[in-house]
């Protein structure tokens, strides 16, 4: 019984607090609207002494000035008023009718700009005899069937302790020879490659001499740099293309010798930017 006591009461309660805000909201209401038909009727007094103004203005004699300065001030001050006023009724009206929704339009996006360049990226790291080379990238050339290789070919000399001589290659060749030397899992269509392949100096020479008398293979740069072990080195073959953009491999290496001084560790980087094709 208590139970359901209190839950008419509730109920009651929230009865009665709804109908307080609807009457609030039922008096503010009409608060605006009286006030905004207080404003139109001084706008219309306002409006109705400028049209006396203006036409005392055009009945008055050529030679005589129409209106005295006080008098052209007195107008001035009248539209102003006249304008204030039905800005603010224009105002109110939408602030208090619920019926009105200003439209929202989205700000015009404007479509992204095209990269001039495309940018291809390979990053391995190999432990490898020194007199060999490692081959890395792999991806598809400027022409149909082609492909862009890069070759690290590092060697030491005894009369210099702790240096490395880096031989680099960069080469577009054709798919056919890629698989002849045995590197046709360098291919890869994506942008970012991670596979690397180990040639002997056999092969590689192999290759260089391929190069001379073959179409479709293309030396693009052949660099050499020389650095301490462990320290890094850059190699870039940069091309400046008329509008301003930078095309072309750079080589980022860092190589490491081992203890015995037959092999290398070599962390390469290389990053390829072609001309984005129309």
């Amino acid at each position: 019984m208590r139970r359901e006591r209190l839950l008419l009461l509730l109920s009651l309660t929230a009865n009665v607090l709804l109908l307080a805000t609807l009457f609030y909201g039922l008096n503010q209401l009409a608060r605006a609207r009286v006030v905004g038909a207080k404003e139109r009727q001084q706008s219309d007094r306002l409006w109705k002494r400028v049209n006396e103004l203006e036409s005392a203005a055009k009945a008055a004699a050529p030679n005589k000035p129409a209106l005295s300065d006080s008098e052209v001030l007195e107008l001035a001050r009248l539209r102003n008023e006249v304008t204030r006023l039905r800005n603010e009724q224009r105002t109110a009206t939408l602030t208090n009718s619920p019926s009105v929704r200003r439209p929202t339009t989205p700000p015009p996006t404007s479509p992204p700009l095209a990269s001039p360049v495309t940018k291809l990226t390979s990053t391995v790291s190999a432990q490898m005899p020194l007199g060999h080379a490692l081959a890395l990238g792999g991806w598809a050339g400027p022409e149909p069937g082609q492909r862009i290789v890069g070759f690290i070919t590092p060697a030491t000399d005894a009369s210099i302790p702790g240096q490395v001589f880096l031989q680099t290659h960069l080469v577009t060749i054709p798919d056919r020879l890629l698989d002849r030397l045995g590197l046709q899992d360098l291919r890869t269509d994506q942008p970012v490659s991670q596979s690397a392949a180990g040639l002997d100096p056999a092969r590689l020479a192999a290759l260089l001499k391929l190069a001379e008398g073959q179409t479709g293979v293309s030396i693009l740069g052949a660099p050499r740099v020389v650095t301490n072990s462990g320290q890094d080195a850059q190699v870039s073959v940069a091309q400046i293309q008329p509008d301003g953009t930078q095309t072309g491999p750079v080589l980022k290496l860092t190589p490491t010798l081992d203890a015995t001084g037959t092999s290398v560790r070599l962390d390469v980087g290389l990053e390829w930017s072609l001309p984005t094709k129309p």
